[in-house]
C-alpha cells in the first residue's frame, strides 16, 4: 500500500488528502505545514497526522505531494532533497511548473513529477467533492508517472501525460478557459453598468446566457455553439460595436473584442464554407473604422 504525505496544507493539499483518505487502496499518512492552524485543520479534517518535522514526513512516506504555492516549490525541494528520499515519488501540484524544478533528483535516488487537476480549488472543506470529476495532466519521470497514474485510473480521473516541454502551454490554455473568462465577464459587467446595471444584476442579467452557451459548447463543440454577428456575417452590427466602443475610448475593450472577433471569424469560417468573410476580417484587423 502506498503511504502518502502531503506538504503544505493550502486548499489543494486538504483537498487532495482528503481524497486519498477516503480511499482504502492507499494511507494517508499526514501533512507538514509551516503555519500550524492550516496543520491541525488538515490533520483533523483527513483523519491523519500533523507532522512539524519534516523529515519524519518524509521517512515514513514512499510518494510525497508538494501542494505549496508555485514560488515556495523550489525552496520546500531543497528541504526534501536533504534527506534520504531513494526510491520514492516526488510530486508537485503546479500547473504552470514542471517536475524539471525537481533539480538533481535522479542523483537522490528518487523520482519526480507533476500532477495538475484542471479545475479551481477554492475551498479547503468543499472542493474535495469535485476533484473526482477533474481532468488531470501528468508529467515528469515515467517511474513516478506509472504509480501516479495507477492512482487516478483507481480513483476513476480522466487525464493526459503531456511533455515537459508543453507544461507552458498547458498552462496557457488553463488560463484563457480559466482567468480569461473572468476577465471577459468583468467586461461586459462593467459595460451593462453604462447603462444603468449594478454588478449584481448585471451578472443576473447574463448569467443565463453565460451558462447556456458553456453548456452548448462542453456538449458539442465550438463549430456548433457559435452563434452571433461573427457568424453571421454581420459586418453592420460590428462596425457599431467598434464605433461604440471607441466613443467610449475604451481602447484596452475594442483590442479584446478585435483579437476575439478575429478568432470566431476562423471558427466561422470552419462551419460556414460557403460564406466570405474577408471584408468582416479586414474591418476587423485594421486600427480604424469608417464612422
Amino acid at each position: 500500500m502506498h503511504k502518502i504525505g502531503i506538504i503544505g496544507a493550502g486548499k489543494v493539499g486538504v483537498s487532495i488528502g482528503k481524497s486519498i483518505s477516503e480511499d482504502e487502496n492507499y494511507k494517508l499518512v499526514g501533512f507538514y505545514s509551516r503555519t500550524k492552524e492550516s496543520s491541525n485543520f488538515a490533520a483533523k479534517f483527513t483523519n491523519s497526522a500533523k507532522f512539524i518535522n519534516l523529515e519524519k514526513l518524509v521517512e515514513k512516506c514512499n510518494i510525497l505531494i508538494i501542494t505549496t504555492p508555485d514560488d515556495k516549490i523550489s525552496e520546500m525541494w531543497s528541504l526534501v532533497s536533504q534527506f534520504n528520499i531513494q526510491n520514492k515519488i516526488i510530486c508537485h501540484c503546479s500547473g504552470s511548473l514542471s517536475s524539471e524544478i525537481f533539480f538533481d533528483i535522479s542523483s537522490k535516488g528518487a523520482y519526480g513529477c507533476s500532477l495538475h487537476p484542471m479545475m479551481a480549488i477554492n475551498s479547503k472543506d468543499k472542493s474535495y467533492k469535485d476533484l473526482k470529476n477533474a481532468f488531470f495532466t501528468l508529467e515528469g519521470e515515467k517511474n513516478a508517472i506509472d504509480v501516479m497514474q495507477d492512482i487516478l485510473i483507481k480513483f476513476n480521473n480522466n487525464y493526459k501525460i503531456i511533455k515537459t516541454s508543453d507544461k507552458t502551454k498547458y498552462h496557457m490554455a488553463s488560463v484563457f478557459v480559466s482567468n480569461f473568462v473572468t476577465g471577459l465577464a468583468n467586461v461586459s459587467a462593467n459595460l451593462l453598468k453604462d447603462y444603468g446595471f449594478n454588478e449584481k444584476e448585471a451578472i443576473n442579467a447574463f448569467s443565463f446566457l453565460a451558462r447556456a452557451n458553456i453548456e452548448n459548447l462542453l456538449s458539442s463543440d465550438p463549430k456548433s455553439a457559435l452563434t452571433g454577428p461573427i457568424e453571421r456575417n454581420d459586418i453592420g452590427i460590428v462596425r457599431k460595436h467598434l464605433i461604440s466602443l471607441n466613443e467610449k475610448s475604451l481602447e484596452n475593450v475594442e483590442n479584446i473584442y478585435r483579437g476575439l472577433s478575429i478568432e470566431l471569424v476562423k471558427i466561422a469560417s470552419e462551419k460556414h464554407k460557403d460564406r466570405d468573410y474577408k471584408e468582416l476580417t479586414n474591418l476587423l484587423k485594421k486600427g480604424e473604422v469608417n464612422y
